[in-house]
């Protein structure tokens, strides 16, 4: 990518044909139709936290029309996973000065949606963001979120004492979904051990045998990153 990006920064592209020249002659290969696509990582490569790379900004002008449109195909990939697909469109579309469509991102969870057999299973998510309308989005039916669990079983968050037990009793636990990173660390990880050393009903002793894990669906695996931090972290 960063190789496209310097020979696009060092070229007035005036079509999309002149483009797909560049294209191939950095990729070393003949494209596959007569227009080929470009796919661009997000974080690191076109910006950093909330800023735009100088550089991927000069290039981004030079792969769209005076309307700001793709004069090729363009798909952007990001291991975000805390929002949904049609607001991180527009804040790529502010932030590159472009139109870009929810159809062009690819989200660290974008997969999930075609793994129709959980979508009937009841799930536990955690993360940040919307993310119990995520799953729903994604096709999940049966949805249980961190907070819904430590309201059903306060007493297995005991870091936080003011937590009170609410009806109604919550369905077993079928699988996991993670969407990446909680911002309560402590209370994710104590309830999710709890869900898999009880088989998925953490009101219950831990299963003296492991048994069977509980299918655990990780969207982001990126456990070091930068942003706009001075090290990774």
């Amino acid at each position: 990518t960063h190789k496209i990006f310097q020979r696009l920064d060092a070229l007035t592209l005036k079509s999309s044909k002149s483009l797909v020249c560049v294209f191939v002659s950095v990729c070393g290969s003949d494209p596959p139709s007569p227009q080929a696509g470009l796919l661009l990582d997000v974080d690191g490569v076109l910006v950093r936290g909330g800023s735009v790379l100088p550089a991927a900004r000069r290039a981004v002008l030079k792969l769209v029309d005076r309307k700001r449109r793709f004069v090729l195909p363009v798909v952007f990939v990001t291991n975000a996973g805390s929002c949904q697909r049609d607001r991180k469109a527009q804040q790529l579309s502010d932030l590159l000065h472009a139109q870009v469509s929810p159809d062009q991102v690819v989200l660290s969870y974008s997969p999930l949606q075609n793994m129709k057999s959980f979508h009937d299973k009841c799930v536990l998510v955690c993360g940040q963001g919307p993310i119990t309308d995520i799953a729903h989005t994604l096709g999940f039916h049966r949805v249980l979120s961190i907070d819904q669990l430590v309201e059903q079983h306060p007493l297995l968050d005991m870091v936080d004492h003011n937590r009170r037990p609410e009806t109604p009793q919550l369905p077993a636990i079928e699988a996991i979904v993670l969407f990446g990173e909680p911002i309560r660390w402590e209370t994710s990880l104590q309830l999710l051990t709890d869900v898999l050393l009880s088989h998925g009903r953490p009101g219950l002793v831990h299963a003296p045998q492991p048994g069977k894990q509980l299918p655990v669906l990780a969207c982001n695996t990126d456990l070091l990153w930068m942003a706009e931090a001075p090290s990774p972290r």
